[in-house]
């Protein structure tokens, strides 16, 4: 049990603090970068990297928890925060995959042949901000109940 509890704080403390990284970092360098040619540039560097490795980290964070919660001795706060944290993971992967991922693709095509950002790119980049808080939101929510979870037992 102790292992899958480390495995659950573990990966959700890793996806909380790596979107609040950039909500916090990389967003507010985005804004500061003097052309949207330059904002495509890093974007199409970082995004892939950053986006997978989140994706299957929530993942394993979630997948845990349903673990938990099933093979834990009995229901209390070990194994009911675990799946109320699942809320908060749900939130980042909706808000990812519905509007920050194609939002992030579409910034990424802003250098490509035939491509150019919109006429205020940097009104698309204060709304995937935006975006961007309320997954990192739901992260630090799904981290807060699973290292809960462990405290409490």
């Amino acid at each position: 049990m102790d292992v899958l509890h480390f495995i659950n704080v573990f990966c959700g403390g890793l996806t909380a603090g790596g979107l609040f990284i950039v909500l916090t970092a990389y967003a507010r360098s985005l804004k500061g970068l003097p052309a949207a040619e330059d904002i495509s540039r890093i974007h199409s560097f970082f995004h892939p990297l950053t986006h997978r490795r989140m994706e299957v980290l929530t993942i394993a964070a979630a997948l845990t928890a349903v673990v938990i919660a099933i093979v834990g001795p009995h229901w209390n706060a070990s194994t009911i925060l675990p799946l109320v944290g699942i809320a908060g993971a749900a939130t980042q992967a909706i808000l990812s995959r519905v509007r920050v991922v194609p939002m992030s693709d579409e910034i990424i095509e802003w250098t490509a042949p035939g491509q150019s950002p919109p006429a205020d790119y940097l009104s698309f980049l204060r709304t995937w901000t935006w975006l961007h808080a309320g997954r990192t939101l739901g992260a630090v929510g799904a981290f807060t109940c699973y290292l809960l979870g462990v405290v409490l037992r």
